[in-house]
């Protein structure tokens, strides 16, 4: 047993049984000393939130949103950490649907109804877990995660997940596994906001600027024939949550590479047009610690929003 896994278990004990206002209290601020004490992630940070933001860096607001999104995220790494101790039906009971003209579940019904299971995206934004297992109460459903350095302790993280439900798929040799997994009818969950080069990645504009993702979700929605469907939770006042799915996008047939390269590109335009919408809602919940967008000038972002924090 791993020194790594056996204090992750300890501390993850303990605070299984602490109150959840403390444990997030704690988490919180030992993700704001980081913040504080890390200059390099602290510009990155900051040259993200002036994007969403439509202020320069240096602005106030943006220094203060940037602040406040280190804070929460010690929040989100909490959830995962205390995942087994949710309890479930009191989350539902606590949670509140945003989905416009429609509901969270009934977006999901429509994405899953033509038999080719469906692709969920969603990103690094409110607790992304805690959707996953909201999720999972409804759907099978597997998701694609990174792989913890520890073997102990992914297995023990990892572990959190599989009894919401939540069935894994390691990111290496994803793309065969989440094939299998969509011609068995199951929805597959993917984090999509990922910063890319050029060279590996789709082009989208995202806050009214250029930048490149990964085109991996959609590439699968093409061959596959599965629905895109971008979905959200993130933390409301008072301990509640919001819930957020958008209408499922189905992939268009599509003969050649050009016609293929359009499509991957309409899908994932489609998905960060989703996830700047939400963003906007609340900016200090998107955890983007790396920068997302090339450091060359582009075209300032349309509009000027205000940092507002759950």
């Amino acid at each position: 047993m791993s020194s790594v896994y056996w204090l992750a278990n300890s501390g993850i004990a303990v605070a299984g049984r602490t109150p959840r206002t403390v444990r997030h209290g704690v988490a919180s601020t030992l993700t704001l000393a980081s913040y504080l004490g890390w200059r390099s992630k602290r510009l990155v940070t900051q040259e993200n939130m002036a994007k969403v933001l439509g202020l320069p860096a240096t602005h106030v607001l943006v220094r203060r949103a940037a602040r406040r999104s280190w804070s929460n995220y010690g929040r989100t790494a909490a959830s995962l950490i205390c995942l087994p101790y949710e309890n479930m039906p009191d989350v539902d009971a606590r949670t509140r649907d945003l989905t416009e003209g429609t509901s969270w579940r009934e977006c999901v019904e429509s994405a899953m109804a033509p038999g080719r299971g469906a692709i969920i995206t969603t990103g690094h934004f409110g607790s992304w877990d805690l959707a996953g297992a909201i999720a999972a109460r409804h759907v099978p459903l597997s998701a694609i995660a990174d792989t913890f350095k520890d073997p102990e302790l992914n297995r023990l993280l990892q572990g959190h997940r599989r009894e919401k439900n939540v069935e894994i798929i390691p990111v290496s040799g994803a793309a065969r596994r989440v094939m299998q997994e969509l011609a068995a009818r199951r929805a597959v969950a993917i984090v999509v906001d990922r910063p890319v080069t050029s060279q590996r990645g789709v082009e989208v504009t995202f806050f009214g600027h250029r930048c490149h993702v990964p085109a991996g979700a959609a590439t699968l929605a093409v061959k596959s024939g599965a629905a895109i469907m971008p979905g959200y939770v993130w933390y409301a006042p008072n301990n509640g949550y919001y819930i957020r799915a958008f209408p499922p996008m189905f992939p268009r047939p599509v003969t050649g590479n050009a016609e293929r390269a359009a499509e991957i590109a309409r899908l994932a335009q489609y998905m960060f047009a989703c996830q700047e919408e939400v963003v906007r809602q609340c900016p200090t919940q998107w955890f983007m610690f790396r920068r997302f967008w090339p450091a060359e000038a582009e075209r300032p972002a349309a509009g000027v929003i205000e940092a507002r924090a759950a």
